[in-house]
C-alpha cells in the first residue's frame, strides 16, 4: 500500500516551488468550479423534468412556459460546467499549443453562454416573462442570482483570455501536463468522459443534499445509506481518476492501473448488491426515502435513471480493467 503513495511516483515530485504552487491554485479552482457545476445541473435536471413532466401530462403549454422561465438556469449550469473545462484545460493538454487552444475556446463558449443569458433574462424581464427582477424561485434571489452569476463568468472568461494574450507573450506556465491527450477513437473517449462527469457532478450534489434531506426513519435506513453510497463512490472514483491517477508519472499509470481498477470493481460491485438489497427491503425507497435527489422519474416503481448512476462505477471500472490488463500486455 505504502508503494502508492511515494511522493516519487507523482509528477509534482519534479515541481519546483512556483510550479507546486500553481498546481495547488488550478486543483483549488477545479474543486471549486466541479461544485458549482454540481449544483447547477442538479437544479437544472429537476427544472428539465418538470419541463418533461408537463409535456407527459398533456400541458405542452406549461412545459413551455417553465422551459423559457427556466433558461437562466439552464445557461448558469452550462457556464459553470464550461468554468470547469477551462480550468481542466489548464493542465491537461500535452502541450503549450493545445493548452493555449483549450483556454481560448472553452473561455469563448464561457463568455457567449453569460452574454446570452445576461440578455436574455433582461429580454424576459422586458417581455413579463419574469414579473420583477427577484421572483424567489427557485432560488430566493433568482433571477438576479443568475444575471449576477453571468457578470462572474464574463469576468473569469475575460481573465482567461487576458492570461492567454500574456501566455502568447512568453510568460511560461510551468505546471507541465499530466495525463497525455487521448488520440485514438478521441469521439467515444471524450463522450465516456463527459457522461462520467455529468454523472459525478450530480452524484455530489445528491449526495451533499441527501445527508439532509433523506429519510433515516421509518424503516429506510439501509436504503438511504445504501443510495448515499452509491453517490459517494460516483464522486469518489471520479476524484481518484482526477488528483491521482492523472496526477502519477506515465510509468507509474502503466504499473497502477490493474490494480486500481480491481479494487475499484470490487466496492462498485459491494454498493451495488447493497443498493439492490436495500431496494428489495424498501421498494418503495425511491419515492419515499429517495424523494428529491434521484435522477429524473423518481417516483416511478421502477426507476431507470437510477440504474444508470448505479451502474456508472462498475462500468468505469470495467474500462479501466480493460484498458490495465492491455497496458500490462505491452509492457
Amino acid at each position: 500500500m505504502k508503494k502508492f503513495f511515494d511522493k516519487d511516483n507523482f509528477i509534482t515530485s519534479t515541481f519546483n516551488g512556483n510550479q507546486k504552487k500553481q498546481s495547488l491554485i488550478v486543483s483549488i479552482a477545479l474543486i471549486v468550479f466541479f461544485v458549482f457545476s454540481a449544483y447547477t445541473f442538479f437544479n437544472a435536471m429537476y427544472a428539465f423534468a418538470d419541463c418533461i413532466g408537463s409535456i407527459v401530462s398533456g400541458s405542452a403549454d406549461a412545459a413551455l412556459r417553465d422551459a423559457s422561465r427556466s433558461l437562466p438556469l439552464f445557461l448558469s449550469c452550462f457556464m459553470s460546467i464550461w468554468a470547469l473545462l477551462l480550468c481542466h484545460g489548464l493542465f491537461r493538454n500535452v502541450d503549450d499549443v493545445k493548452r493555449v487552444k483549450s483556454i481560448k475556446k472553452n473561455a469563448f463558449a464561457l463568455l457567449a453562454f453569460a452574454a446570452v443569458n445576461f440578455v436574455a433574462i433582461i429580454v424576459m424581464l422586458i417581455m413579463g416573462k419574469f414579473h420583477s427582477l427577484v421572483e424567489g424561485s427557485p432560488s430566493p434571489l433568482y433571477p438576479l442570482d443568475s444575471i449576477l452569476y453571468s457578470l462572474v463568468f464574463v469576468a473569469l472568461g475575460v481573465f482567461a483570455l487576458l492570461y492567454l494574450k500574456k501566455f502568447q507573450e512568453k510568460l511560461p506556465y510551468e505546471v507541465p501536463s499530466r495525463g497525455p491527450v487521448v488520440k485514438k477513437a478521441r469521439g467515444l473517449y471524450c463522450t465516456f468522459m463527459s457522461f462520467w462527469m455529468l454523472i459525478a457532478i450530480f452524484s455530489f450534489a445528491a449526495f451533499t443534499i441527501g445527508l439532509f434531506i433523506q429519510d433515516f426513519v421509518n424503516g429506510y435506513l439501509f436504503f438511504s445509506i445504501a443510495l448515499l453510497l452509491v453517490y459517494f463512490v460516483n464522486c469518489l472514483f471520479l476524484a481518484v481518476w482526477e488528483f491521482y491517477y492523472n496526477e502519477l508519472k506515465e510509468e507509474k499509470r502503466k504499473e497502477f492501473l490493474f490494480p486500481l481498477a480491481l479494487c475499484g470493481l470490487i466496492v462498485s460491485v459491494l454498493v451495488a448488491v447493497l443498493y439492490f438489497v436495500g431496494l428489495g427491503v424498501n421498494l418503495d425507497g425511491p419515492s419515499n426515502a429517495g424523494f428529491g435527489i434521484l435522477p429524473v422519474a423518481f417516483a416511478a416503481s421502477v426507476n431507470i435513471a437510477t440504474m444508470i448512476v448505479v451502474a456508472t462505477p462498475l462500468i468505469v471500472s470495467v474500462v479501466a480493467l480493460i484498458k490495465g490488463l492491455l497496458l500490462r500486455k505491452k509492457a
